[in-house]
């Protein structure tokens, strides 16, 4: 009896997990998008840098978002 409600909680853990993810490699693009317009307008030393570190940030959302679908 107890089986068939783990195994929904498991299957609902899992889909939770990825669809979070998923939202969060949105917000990665979103936070890329960003940057990217705010070089554009400000005119600073540090924008190479912030351009890279939002790169660093949307390639680790891309690998949480595999890890997720291959771990779970």
């Amino acid at each position: 009896m107890f089986g068939d409600l783990y195994g929904y909680i498991d299957m609902a853990e899992k889909v939770f997990a990825i669809l979070g993810t998923l939202i969060y490699l949105i917000f990665a693009l979103v936070v890329v998008k960003q940057v990217g317009t705010m070089s554009k307008n400000v005119k600073d030393k540090f924008n190479g840098i912030l351009i890279l570190f939002s790169y660093i940030h949307l390639a680790m959302a891309v690998f949480l978002v595999f890890l997720a679908w291959t771990i779970l």
